[in-house]
């Protein structure tokens, strides 16, 4: 043995899945809405837990949020393509949900993801950016749950 532990994660690459080629979304885990509802109570200020890391957690939750839209039209569409990295289902949705929302959606992830990473040098996002992130979140939820197979 090489005494490495393997990687562990919500997203696997080709190969380190199941045998059978599905994926099964953990039951237990909280709804787009109950992550939203989350956001909400970070952007209201009534989780004092959070501290000064509130507004990273923010970000955090949303960008969940708006994967697990992306995993939840695969399960509905394609379920092979909820184990390919994020960027390559990015581009595979544009086939599905058409070009505009999937750019839309492949800007939004890209916003957060840079937001969600500290850097010294860099301010905290702001409560303007993260409500509108927040707003563009529900939005590309609605629009991504009314794909149908039938769109393509």
């Amino acid at each position: 043995m090489s005494g490495r532990r393997p990687r562990t994660g919500a997203r696997r690459g080709p190969g380190r899945g199941p045998k059978n080629g599905s994926r099964r979304l953990p039951a237990n885990r909280p709804s787009v809405a109950e992550r939203l509802d989350t956001v909400d109570r970070l952007l209201a200020g009534s989780v004092t837990d959070a501290g000064g890391l509130w507004s990273r957690a923010t970000v955090w939750i949303l960008r969940i949020a708006l994967e697990q839209c992306v995993d939840e039209l695969w399960m509905r569409l394609a379920p092979a393509l909820i184990r390919c990295p994020m960027r390559a289902q990015l581009i595979a949705l544009r086939a599905f949900a058409g070009p505009e929302v999937a750019a839309r959606v492949a800007a939004l992830w890209a916003a957060l993801s840079r937001a969600a990473h500290h850097h010294d040098y860099e301010l905290a996002p702001s409560v303007t950016d993260l409500r509108r992130w927040r707003e563009q979140t529900v939005a590309l939820a609605a629009e991504l749950a009314a794909v149908d197979a039938h769109r393509r």
